[in-house]
């Protein structure tokens, strides 16, 4: 019985540890592969206490620092540690500062035990394909860079087209060759006659056929439409257009073609059976109309043509004067230049854009002729460098103005992201200022920045001319695919506080050398 309370007491006081008033308690101490440690660390004081970032736990990691947990005899934090080896770890003394005074915690350690697989029960899972990574826009920029290319070119050709169209010479318009009136009106009464109508006693077919011929004459030369107006509206219109045109028809012509044209309407509509001889002076009269008709349409139509043709010749000189060949010339090559100017235009700017070019990095000097001074914050943080750290912010956000007095951020970041300098200074409202939660803040911001990869940091301590100590986190991490370093400098004093947070890409050594230099010129002015 009195082994088992020895025992007991042994296992209990590796779980629970005391220094004075801090205390450190995990939930266990054995754990296979993957699974978790909750490790608590206790202070009974409540006042200006700093707690410890958890670090140098060599096969033990970190997953995750919870905030400080205020009880009402107690401050807590918690800690959730896993490992993926199996072995034997320690997790080393944790330093932490109550009223400016150190309290170290025990060591413990934790025995991480593998996880037995029975290949006869659980089969081993097959290799799982390569999945490929989802298109995004920029995959698709280049085929955009085209796309603007062939619309360049079809515009230019749509120019020339149009251009060759309006401008360029023009084919001749060959219209369909037709039987001229005349010749037509000659050819239909020869065939009238062959076909011996009114001799076969079909006088009103005869008669119908025959005013046709000479409505339709009349109707082509004139050029007014015949075959369905009235006699009389056909003479209105003969006369009408006439008058109009100018043609030149005399007016006892135009009371012949109404007086035969009457006489066939009777014939037509009227039932009149005219005699044989009167059939072959209506024949007669027929072709006299035209006969009569066809020189004064003749006469006329070369009047109207000399007219046409001077009127063209004045049109193609106004156009000449102003669409000379010179000046179609100059319209094309400026309107292609301009085509191609703006076809090359955008396609560099898609390349610049595709690239993701931003405004050119120039390297600051390290030359100290162009340094300064500068100062941040009362009492001053004060560092040398060759850009200028400018004020962002120093408002107090709403729900710190209870805890925080006062606070400000200096910010300088170079085109490129090639580096960049931020400095916090804050004064609290009483004697509370603790380094490590704003250092564990910042470590934590940039851990989840999630184009950050391969994270890892060191501490190492930091004194400055003034006597005070300070801590500085220095470590390295891949952010968009480039290799950077960083350094977190942190120290507070009663109620202030100052924080310089600096990264820069690691492969340059000017900037390796430069941010060197800055970092060495901090200084507290007291």
């Amino acid at each position: 019985m009195k082994k088992a309370k020895i025992y007991f007491i042994l296992l209990f006081s590796s779980w629970v540890h005391a220094q004075q008033d801090v205390t450190v308690v995990v939930d266990t101490l054995n754990i296979r592969i993957g699974e978790q440690i909750q490790y608590t660390i206790t202070s009974k004081e409540k006042e200006n206490v700093r707690f410890p970032v958890l670090e140098n736990l060599k096969g033990l990691e970190v997953i995750s620092t919870e905030k400080v947990d205020t009880l009402s005899d107690r401050l807590e934090r918690n800690y959730i540690l896993t490992s993926f080896d199996s072995g034997r770890y320690v997790i080393p003394k944790q330093e932490l500062f109550i009223q400016n005074k150190a309290y170290y915690t025990d060591s413990l350690t934790v025995h991480v035990a593998a996880i037995a697989v029975d290949t006869l029960k659980q089969k081993p899972f097959p290799r799982k394909p390569i999945v490929a990574e989802p298109m995004i826009f920029d995959d698709y920029r280049p085929y955009f860079i085209w796309l603007w290319v062939l619309a360049g070119v079809f515009f230019m050709v749509g120019v020339i087209y149009y251009l060759w169209k309006k401008y360029g010479p023009q084919a001749p318009v060959i219209e369909e060759e037709k039987t001229p009136p005349y010749q037509e009106a000659i050819e239909k009464f020869a065939s009238l006659e062959e076909k011996q109508l009114w001799q076969n006693n079909k006088i009103k077919e005869y008669y119908i056929e025959l005013t046709e011929i000479v409505r339709v004459y009349v109707a082509r030369e004139i050029k007014i439409s015949t075959l369905e107006a009235t006699t009389d509206e056909l003479i209105q219109r003969v006369t009408v257009q006439n008058q109009i045109e100018k043609i030149g028809i005399e007016e006892n012509l135009i009371q012949e073609l109404q007086v035969f044209l009457k006489h066939a309407d009777f014939v037509k509509f009227a039932k009149l059976r005219p005699l044989a001889e009167e059939i072959r002076q209506d024949n007669r009269d027929a072709k006299k109309i035209v006969e009569s008709l066809q020189p004064i349409m003749k006469m006329y139509k070369e009047a109207r043509l000399l007219e046409y043709d001077e009127h063209a010749k004045n049109s193609k000189s106004a156009q000449k004067v102003s669409f000379s060949p010179r000046r179609k010339t100059i319209y094309v090559v400026v309107i292609l230049i301009l085509a191609m100017l703006m076809t090359f235009g955008i396609q560099k700017f898609l390349q610049n854009t595709s690239a993701g070019a931003p405004s050119e990095f120039v390297e600051p000097s390290v030359s100290n002729d162009v340094w300064k001074k500068q100062s941040f914050g009362d009492p001053a943080l004060t560092l040398q460098a060759p850009v200028e750290i400018v004020l962002q912010t120093d408002a107090v956000p709403l729900p710190l103005k209870d805890v925080v007095a006062s606070m400000s951020r200096y910010e300088y970041k170079a085109p490129q992201d090639a580096f960049f300098i931020n400095i916090n200074t804050i004064t609290y409202a009483q004697n509370n200022a603790s380094i490590e939660e704003e250092l564990q803040k910042t470590i934590q911001d940039l851990q989840n920045n999630a184009t950050v990869e391969n994270f890892e940091y060191e501490r190492l301590p930091v004194a400055f001319k003034n006597g005070l100590q300070g801590v500085c986190l220095s470590g390295s991490m891949n952010k968009d695919g480039v290799s950077k370093e960083f350094k977190l400098i942190g120290v507070a004093d009663q109620k202030k506080l100052w924080q310089v947070t600096a990264a820069y890409n690691a492969e340059n050594t000017t900037l390796k050398t430069m941010m060197a230099s800055v970092i060495a010129s901090i200084n507290i002015e007291r």
